[in-house]
């Protein structure tokens, strides 16, 4: 057996950005609510969208849209990446679309390979896995992201959202703050981050229950503490957008690690 092979997965969660690094076996219908990029870390991964499958080690996956994917064995890294898309035009520029709406790379990308293969091997903690893939699996904080610019009404509800994230404050309400009609704010926050208002403020949630189950907490104190309206609906709500339970994670805590991390903010 390769040494690798009897490392624990790695779930990073930083405030923008989440990984899953490791042995994840199969993944359930995703219908994800963040841009997502897919590495094969030792071999090519298989992504089904609709009728069409597509093999590569490289895929980066709109946010809203269901897929099924598999590892077949070996490492994969799954890479939700920010909500202002900054990250998406990162890796969309340096990759083709397919039929399916994917975007594969027509290179391959040894750095990203060889960096997330590092950093399962070393059990990287959550700040020095931040440092290594800045620049190489998002943009780093100063870096210029071609047609990218950041629209600071959707910053603004995207921070409101975040500050409570048990608050189920009206679209109406966030729009008032941002000077937008409502119709309009729904329409600029999908364009902007690839998915409704809704299913964004259901995507944080799940990243609150995470963190805090992280730390100890009890899946129904998460659960609760998130905005959910109890632990069915987040066992609902985690398996169609992060492909297993909660209590799955929570039952292989031997096998996954969850750290939490610090990164930055949206700019």
């Amino acid at each position: 057996m390769n040494h690798s092979e009897t490392l624990p997965t790695t779930l990073y969660l930083w405030p923008q950005r989440t990984l899953f690094l490791g042995y994840i076996g199969p993944l359930a219908p995703l219908n994800i609510g963040a841009h997502t990029l897919l590495v094969g870390v030792d071999q090519g991964i298989p992504v089904t969208v609709g009728d069409r499958t597509i093999v590569s080690d490289r895929l980066l996956i709109p946010a809203g849209t269901s897929f099924t994917a598999s590892s077949n064995g070996g490492r994969i890294g799954c890479c939700f990446l920010d909500p202002m898309g900054r990250d998406f035009r990162f890796h969309k520029s340096r990759m083709r679309e397919e039929e399916a709406g994917l975007f594969v790379a027509d290179i391959e990308g040894d750095l990203q390979h060889q960096i997330l293969a590092q950093l399962h091997d070393q059990q990287a903690g959550a700040a020095q896995a931040y440092s290594k893939l800045a620049g190489v699996l998002f943009p780093a904080g100063d870096e210029v992201v071609a047609d990218f610019r950041a629209d600071e009404r959707i910053a603004e509800v995207i921070s409101r959202i975040r500050s409570d994230p048990s608050d189920n404050v009206s679209n109406n309400t966030l729009a008032d703050a941002v000077g937008l009609s409502g119709d309009r704010l729904q329409r600029l926050f999908k364009e902007v981050t690839g998915v409704p208002i809704r299913r964004y403020r259901l995507w944080h949630r799940l990243f609150v229950t995470s963190s805090m189950m992280a730390l100890g907490s009890s899946l129904t104190d998460a659960a609760l503490a998130a905005g959910f309206s109890d632990s069915s609906h987040l066992t609902h709500a985690f398996k169609s957008m992060l492909g297993m339970s909660p209590s799955t994670v929570l039952r292989r805590s031997q096998q996954i690690r969850i750290l939490v991390g610090q990164g930055e903010g949206f700019t």
